[in-house]
């Protein structure tokens, strides 16, 4: 496929507006930090995005980092404007977007201290992947971080040849929907049609299961809201799509002068997730890091990477310390049991929401994760932290009682807890500036309140995460503009209801007496409230 026709399509059907997290310069930075580079402070940085699409991703990151400069570049002009009409309602002046062909970009650009590229490599002629990686080559400061996504095999094999049958089902069909509509349906009777025992198939159980894995994922992550059909259609079904091996790429990065980093989801490439037999024999066989994930990835079917790189010639330090001195520490985890006894050596236990648990017996490390529960998502200093955790240890006589050895041991239970899921313990090197305080007029993000008001319900936070908003979350944002209080909030979602454009949550009943209603929206209110100050989106 041309790379004309490339950009037509997305001039027919652009992509959606979405941010990734494992993008964000703080993400980028954190590793690198951890892995002995002196990446730029985020606050004063200059990113840029290649294949930046309508802007969801940089947007928001310029909006966050208002002291830091945000160059995005695409093919297509039609994502580009609606980008640019993003820009000016924000009223951003630190981001700027164009419609340009990678393969003409000149060193004019100057050089950058992060540079992103999300659904590019796997969905690009070669010579643009060449023109890539040069390109992270030449703009990419000393101390740099290049972020690519990308298909890797073995998973991709599989994929690929789901991929492969859809593309042939469709093969007589232009219109893009119906082309998607069509493609979901046959997932959907291949899935059915399978016969787990058939003694003329080839591993039927495990294809089925395949099936209905596939088949699901399309439906639930490829078809939410209106953007369903450009996911699928510039994902799944764009006309090029390949998948290379890690250490393909990785000699490919080489060739330009770069080496690896790390994966932007660090705990992806922990042999701490992989039982100690097999990560034993894996080292055996491999002579470096390159192979060590090349044989991970073949143990785990890997299908996806996204993957840091920098200049070959940058210090890259393979093992990570003790030393959090210049980290945030933030989590998700809860106790899974009441009454955790930080005064004593008794095993407790935290879960994050993706299921990962850390235990520990060390008197500091529970008070710290006791105290990240009760303010998450909010990120502290790790040097703060260990003081909140000490003095609910030691109370007053904190500051007496020895620390080095709880330091220590702090920091090494929260590196073996980010090392094992990115959700049970955060790192950062930047605090986000949303606020968990409810004010009496609250404020939400601007980005997130154009994001509803263009009928999107999953908007951007201030933590770079996608929020997808319930019906009374979604009636409530619009009016959080530091111009209404909780009274003028009530009475906004009761003219909803009288106008039959709301109703409570699912599963609770609709009080008949307005008084009961009242009552009812003002508790909706608070715990709405409560929730999208959780959720990041709170700004004052």
């Amino acid at each position: 496929m041309s790379t004309d026709q490339i950009k037509q399509s997305y001039e027919a059907l652009p992509y959606p507006d979405l941010c990734y997290t494992q993008t964000h310069p703080d993400r980028l930075a954190t590793l690198a930090t951890l892995l002995g580079l002196k990446p730029a402070p985020v606050t004063r940085c200059r990113v840029l995005e290649l294949g930046c699409a309508i802007g969801g991703n940089l947007i928001p990151m310029a909006y966050g980092l208002p002291d830091s400069e945000f160059v995005g570049i695409d093919l297509s002009p039609r994502q580009i404007e609606m980008g640019q009409t993003a820009v000016r309602d924000l009223g951003l002046n630190n981001i700027s977007l164009h419609a340009a062909d990678i393969m003409d970009l000149g060193p004019e650009w100057g050089s950058f201290d992060y540079i992103i590229a999300h659904g590019l490599y796997s969905w690009a002629p070669p010579e643009v992947n060449d023109r890539l990686l040069a390109l992270c080559r030449r703009h990419l400061a000393p101390h740099g971080v290049a972020y690519i996504s990308y298909n890797v095999y073995p998973g991709w094999h599989m994929l690929g040849a789901l991929r492969d049958m859809m593309l042939y089902r469709i093969k007589d069909l232009t219109d893009p929907h119906e082309r998607a509509a069509t493609a979901r349906e046959f997932l959907d009777f291949l899935a059915e049609a399978i016969e787990p025992d058939d003694p003329y198939g080839t591993l039927g159980e495990a294809y089925q299961k395949l099936l209905h894995s596939y088949a699901g994922f399309v439906t639930r992550e490829r078809q939410q809201d209106k953007d369903g059909d450009q996911l699928l259609l510039h994902d799944e079904l764009a006309a090029v799509n390949t998948a290379v091996y890690f250490h393909q790429f990785v000699a490919h990065a080489a060739q330009h002068g770069l080496q690896y980093l790390s994966e932007a989801d660090f705990a992806r490439v922990m042999p701490t997730n992989l039982p100690p037999d097999v990560m034993q024999h894996i080292r055996q066989m491999a002579r470096n890091t390159i192979e060590v994930e090349q044989y991970m990835d073949f143990v785990r079917n890997r299908t996806f990477r996204q993957t840091l790189l920098c200049h070959a010639t940058a210090p890259v330090r393979r093992t990570i310390g003790g030393d959090l001195s210049a980290f945030y520490v933030a989590s998700y985890a809860q106790p899974k049991q009441e009454g955790v006894n930080v005064h004593d050596t008794a095993v407790a236990q935290f879960a994050s929401p993706d299921g990962a648990v850390l235990s520990s017996d060390h008197p500091v490390t529970k008070a710290a994760m006791l105290h990240l529960a009760e303010i998450a998502p909010v990120a502290l200093p790790f040097t703060e932290l260990l003081d909140a955790a000490r003095e609910r240890v030691y109370g007053p006589a904190a500051a007496q009682a020895p620390s080095d050895q709880d330091a220590r041991l702090l920091a090494m239970n929260i590196l073996q807890a980010y090392s094992y899921s990115a959700r049970l313990v955060e790192l950062h090197v930047h605090r986000p500036p949303f606020v968990r305080q409810i004010s009496r007029q609250p404020v939400a993000s601007p980005l997130a309140r154009r994001q509803l008001r263009l009928g999107q319900p999953k908007v951007t936070n201030l933590r770079h995460e996608r929020v997808n908003l319930d019906p009374i979350g979604q009636a409530l944002l619009p009016h959080l503009d530091g111009a209404h209080d909780q009274e003028a909030l009530l009475a906004q979602l009761q003219a909803y209801v009288a106008a039959g454009e709301l109703t409570l949550a699912e599963g609770k009943a609709q009080p008949a007496d307005s008084a009961e209603l009242r009552q009812a929206l003002a508790r909706e209110i608070t715990f709405s409230l409560q929730w999208l100050a959780w959720t990041a989106l709170l700004v004052g």
